[in-house]
C-alpha cells in the first residue's frame, strides 16, 4: 500500500489527539493548526471514541454476533473489538496506515478482519461483507465520526446500500456534527481544510431525512449519551461552533 507521509490523512490527526503513535509529522503538525482554530477538538475526539465504547457495550447487551464498522481507524483499547470479542467484526478504513497496523492488531482474531475501502465506494466493501457474513445479515452498522465528511448524495447512497444490505434486527450507530450560529460551517471547514477534509454539519432532522429507511430510535449530544454535561467548560461550549451528536437508528 502507498502511504502518502507529504500530506496530513484525518484518520491520523485524530489518532494523535486521542494520543495514539501512528501518525506522521505532518499529521501533528495539522493537528497543532487545527486546536489553534477548534481548541476543544481533542475532546470532541474523545467524546467519539467514549460513544463508540458505549454503542459496544449496548451491542453487547444485545447480542450482536456481526458487526460491520465503517470508517474505524485504528482497533486499539478502546474499540468494538474489546466490547465484542467474541462477534464477527469487520472493520474498514481508507487509509492504509490504519489498515496495515489493524491487521497487525487483529492477527490473532480469526473472528475479525480488517479492509481497504472508500466509502463513497460502497459495492467493493458489500461485496466483502456479504462474503464475511455470509448469508447472516442482522448487523450493527458503526458509522461514527465519518458521515459529517461526506456530502448528502454520497451519504445517503452509503447508508440506503446498508439498508438493503442488512436484515431486519440490523441496528445503526452515528455521530454527526449540528451547526451552532450562522459561519459555523465556514468556522467548521477552515479547521477541516487543515486535515485535508470538508465538513458538512446538519440539523436533526436533516440527519434522520438523510438516512431513510433508517428509523430514528435516539439521537442527543454526545454529552448527554455518555453522561458528561460538564464535559466542556461553559466557555468552551459558547465559543465552539458545533454540537456533536449521536444517533441510533433501527433497520
Amino acid at each position: 500500500m502507498d502511504i502518502d507521509t507529504t500530506k496530513p490523512h484525518v484518520g491520523r490527526v485524530y489518532d494523535y489527539v486521542l494520543g495514539g503513535h501512528h501518525n506522521y509529522e505532518v499529521d501533528r503538525n495539522a493537528a497543532a493548526a487545527i486546536m489553534k482554530l477548534v481548541p476543544t477538538y481533542p475532546k470532541w475526539a474523545k467524546l467519539n471514541r467514549w460513544f463508540i465504547q458505549l454503542v459496544g457495550q449496548q451491542w453487547s447487551e444485545a447480542g450482536m454476533t456481526n458487526v460491520l464498522d465503517l470508517a474505524s481507524g485504528l482497533p486499539t483499547q478502546g474499540h468494538l473489538n474489546d466490547y465484542l470479542p467474541e462477534a464477527r467484526i469487520l472493520f474498514s478504513d481508507i487509509d492504509p496506515v490504519s489498515v496495515i497496523y489493524g491487521e497487525q492488531i487483529l492477527a490473532d482474531r480469526p473472528n475479525m478482519r480488517y479492509l481497504q475501502a472508500d466509502l463513497r465506494d460502497p459495492p467493493p466493501l458489500l461485496a466483502a461483507a456479504a462474503q464475511f457474513f455470509g448469508a447472516d445479515r442482522r448487523i450493527a452498522l458503526g458509522c461514527i465520526g465519518i458521515i459529517y465528511m461526506m456530502d448528502d448524495e454520497r451519504s445517503r447512497d452509503l447508508l440506503r446500500k446498508m439498508h438493503a444490505f442488512c436484515a431486519p434486527g440490523s441496528v445503526l450507530a452515528l455521530s454527526f456534527i449540528v451547526p451552532r450560529g450562522a459561519s459555523a460551517a465556514q468556522q467548521l471547514n477552515g479547521a477541516a481544510a487543515l486535515a485535508g477534509v470538508k465538513v458538512y454539519p446538519r440539523t436533526p432532522e436533516e440527519m434522520a431525512a438523510l438516512i431513510k429507511p433508517w428509523k430514528v430510535h435516539g439521537c442527543r449530544p454526545l454529552v448527554e449519551w455518555l453522561g458528561l454535561d460538564d464535559f466542556l467548560t461553559q466557555e468552551e461550549y459558547e465559543l465552539n461552533p458545533f454540537e456533536m451528536l449521536g444517533l441510533i437508528a433501527h433497520h
